[in-house]
């Protein structure tokens, strides 16, 4: 039982060491997925194992990254935005024809964009106007307090989330 419990921990330290990976292997795509300290994934390239090799296959790194955007009308004050997106350019795309609804918003203009990070704005009254503070944060849960923060720094009253915190991460 021993002999066969060492045989079988020898196929999977060779399996690890063969396709060279140190964290969760795909074998239909041939790429290694590891996430780093800041909780990026990371992807890469791992070449099938061959016979006789005996040296770690070159490891290509691809930091993954996702996009999110909000999208404002100023004389209507109505925003929408964008989540999870694989560009900047999407992002943004992807706000404005929500911002827009099919052309009855129009003109929207981009407000706040950021990659890898939480979104969320405030709004608070100035005499007859209101203010929007838009903010982007890399954690989860510091957007929304960011942007009172801004609000209530600027003396406004009443000021409140108009933008509930939403998160594009990989």
């Amino acid at each position: 039982m021993k002999k066969l419990f060492l045989i079988a921990l020898g196929l999977v330290s060779f399996n690890v060491y063969a396709n060279g990976c140190g964290g969760e292997y795909q074998a239909a795509t041939g790429t290694c997925r590891i996430i780093d300290g800041s909780g990026r994934q990371i992807l890469y390239n791992v070449p099938p194992p061959q016979s006789g090799n005996s040296t770690p296959p070159s490891k290509k790194i691809v930091y993954v990254s996702k996009y999110g955007a909000v999208a404002t009308n100023e004389k209507t004050g109505i925003s929408s935005g964008a989540l999870n997106k694989d560009s900047i350019e999407e992002a943004k795309h992807e706000a404005i024809k929500a911002c827009e609804q099919g052309g009855r918003n129009a003109p929207c203009k981009v407000a706040i964009w950021a990659g890898n990070a939480c979104l969320a704005a405030a709004t608070g009254k100035e005499g007859k106007k209101f203010r929007v503070f838009y903010t982007a944060r890399e954690k989860p849960g510091q957007a929304e307090p960011a942007a009172l923060k801004q609000c209530n720094k600027a003396g406004l009253k009443n000021c409140e989330i108009t933008i509930p915190e939403g998160c594009s991460f990989p």
